[in-house]
């Protein structure tokens, strides 16, 4: 079905956009309903997703699944996140941080057990994994889940978006910060891995590398978000940003296992300083009113990178060489520190004086 890398970039394109666009609306729709209902719609489309990319019969139902669970993302992430952020208003740093790490912890273990069971029994079962979880996900957010919008307040918001356009405006620089990072997260997830078998690498050591990556990814947002919460957002974000870049470009000339592994480790501490701060920011700006309009806005602005990464990297990765699809994602990063010095000032304090 898959005979190109352009192909493959489609793949992931279209779960970026139909996550971003989701993530906009889903956040308009948590300010005015409430968090619970958009995060268990979430749940089942996930799970539909999952459903009929493994009973796929064609290149299209791929793209039609995969656009599902983009969706169910958008929904599940978007409630989750705002859900945090009220209920630690103080701590945001640390609310976003656990819920990266529970995101990215469970994208690594998924995919180290996703990568052994497409070994062992075929490409097809790992997606009914995700039909299992988004389940047991939809029970949970059905019979556990508490509502932590304040009452009232959703309405609200159908009227005071417009009044907040200052707003929207102060989190641009900070949505460009987070698609260059979803131009790396894409290549990473999309390309890296054909890369690394072309280095000469196997099936279950390409799964290792990328598991280190995403494990301490997870392992370390609990910590910069915290850390975020006490020195402030900006300057982590900045060398977490100008971390990765370097890191990116380290790939190209490293081919040792080991060496791979050890930097894989090392390009998840840096996401893992600005991933974090980058939503935390968003939040201390966002009144409580439009908080998940704006978040939502920042993850579309975001997530595009998930669309537009992949079609421009398989391209040129089809025409020259991974080589410079991975040049290119440095420079992205790169312009996105160059973007946070001279635009973005720290908004830590104005949460907490709040």
């Amino acid at each position: 079905m898959i005979t190109s890398y352009t192909q493959i970039g489609y793949i992931i394109s279209i779960f970026g956009l139909s996550k971003a666009v989701t993530n906009l609306v889903f956040g308009v729709i948590s300010d005015r309903i409430g968090r619970k209902p958009v995060i268990i719609v979430g749940s089942i489309l996930t799970g539909l997703g999952g459903l009929l990319i493994a009973r796929a019969s064609s290149y299209t139902y791929l793209l039609i699944g995969t656009a599902l669970i983009g969706v169910g993302g958008g929904g599940t992430f978007v409630g989750i996140m705002v859900s945090m952020t009220e209920a630690l208003p103080l701590q945001i740093g640390l609310a976003m941080g656990l819920f990266e790490l529970a995101a990215y912890g469970g994208s690594s273990i998924g995919t180290y057990v996703a990568g052994t069971l497409g070994v062992l029994n075929g490409l097809r079962y790992p997606f009914y994994l995700i039909i299992i979880i988004s389940a047991f996900c939809l029970a949970l957010s059905i019979l556990r889940l508490p509502e932590t919008i304040k009452v009232g307040e959703g309405k609200s918001a159908e009227h005071s978006i417009g009044a907040h356009y200052k707003d929207f405006l102060k989190i641009l620089p900070l949505s460009i910060a987070g698609f260059s990072s979803k131009v790396m997260d894409s290549l990473i997830i999309s390309f890296i891995p054909l890369y690394l078998l072309e280095k000469g690498l196997g099936f279950e050591m390409v799964a290792v590398v990328l598991s280190a990556f995403t494990l301490s990814w997870a392992i370390f947002q609990p910590f910069t978000g915290h850390l975020s919460d006490r020195i402030g957002r900006k300057t982590i974000t900045v060398l977490g940003l100008g971390g990765s870049s370097l890191s990116i470009i380290a790939l190209s000339v490293i081919n040792n296992y080991t060496s791979l592994v050890l930097l894989a480790l090392l390009l998840g501490f840096m996401s893992a300083l600005y991933y974090t701060p980058l939503v935390a920011m968003v939040s201390d700006i966002a009144p409580s009113d439009v908080e998940g309009t704006l978040i939502g806005s920042y993850r579309f602005f975001r997530d595009m990178g998930y669309f537009i990464g992949p079609l421009i990297l398989g391209k040129i990765a089809d025409v020259y060489t991974l080589n410079y699809s991975i040049y290119l994602t440095s420079v992205v990063l790169a312009f996105a520190v160059l973007v946070l010095i001279w635009s973005v000032k720290e908004t830590y304090s104005r949460k907490v004086m709040q």
